[in-house]
C-alpha cells in the first residue's frame, strides 16, 4: 500500500464582497504571491492551521476558555487587589 497525498479540492466563492476582494488582491500584490496562494494561506489561518500542518487544537476552544486582553487583565487585577492582602487579625 502506498502513502498517497489526499486529492486537492477546488472551491468556488460566489458573491464575494468587493472590499474583501480588494484587500485580498492588495495583500497578494504586496507579498508578491499569487492570488491563489494568498487565499489558501488566509483560509488555513482562518480555520486555525497553517499550510501543510495540523490544526492548532487549542484555538478551537478559545471562545469557550476566553481570551483576555492586557486591559482585561489590568481591570481584573485592580478589582481583586484587596483579595491578596492578609489581615493581621486573621
Amino acid at each position: 500500500m502506498t502513502n498517497r497525498e489526499p486529492a486537492m479540492s477546488t472551491l468556488t466563492i460566489h458573491a464575494l464582497d468587493p472590499e474583501v476582494e480588494k484587500r485580498v488582491r492588495g495583500k497578494a500584490k504586496k507579498e508578491r504571491k499569487s492570488l491563489n496562494q494568498t487565499l489558501k494561506e488566509l483560509l488555513a489561518e482562518g480555520v486555525g492551521c497553517s499550510p501543510g500542518s495540523r490544526a492548532d487544537r487549542g484555538s478551537e476552544f478559545a471562545e469557550f476558555a476566553g481570551l483576555w486582553t492586557d486591559k482585561d487583565q489590568r481591570e481584573f487585577e485592580a478589582a481583586t487587589a484587596d483579595l491578596s492582602r492578609v489581615e493581621e487579625a486573621d
